[in-house]
């Protein structure tokens, strides 16, 4: 009788471990931009002046199609004839990463870690370029 039941409690704990592990959300992993356009460039500079705490950024029109990262440097103060003020800025430049997690593109902050959904980007994971 002990046999029967000991049977009976592995299946249900190896069960319990099958549904809790397909429950997981996956880990971000890196990717690059699929198919780039307008609306996306749109998206990106908006999430990332979001993720900054800016007003608005600059980025190229190729940012994010060959490298998951980028690197956003903070314009620097100019006086009224272009030159810097206070002589140079020593602002740390911030990093910015695009990642995917199942379907969902996102763009993570990487000094505080925090992120921003897209929902124009299409995405693709770093390594299956």
């Amino acid at each position: 009788m002990l046999k029967p039941l000991i049977g009976l409690i592995g299946i249900g704990l190896i069960s319990g471990c099958v549904a809790t592990a397909s429950e997981v959300k996956s880990s971000p992993q890196a990717a690059t931009i699929m198919g780039p356009n307008a609306q996306t460039h749109a998206e990106l500079q908006q999430a990332i002046a979001s993720l900054l705490g800016v007003s608005r950024v600059v980025i190229s029109d190729n940012a994010f199609t060959q490298y998951s990262q980028e690197v956003i440097e903070r314009a620097p103060h100019k006086d009224t004839n272009g030159l810097l003020i206070m002589g140079r800025s020593t602002d740390i430049p911030d990093a910015i990463q695009l990642l995917k997690q199942g379907d969902i593109c996102l763009l993570r902050h990487v000094q505080s870690g925090n992120t921003a959904n897209l929902s124009q980007v299409r995405c693709q994971l770093e390594d299956a370029q």
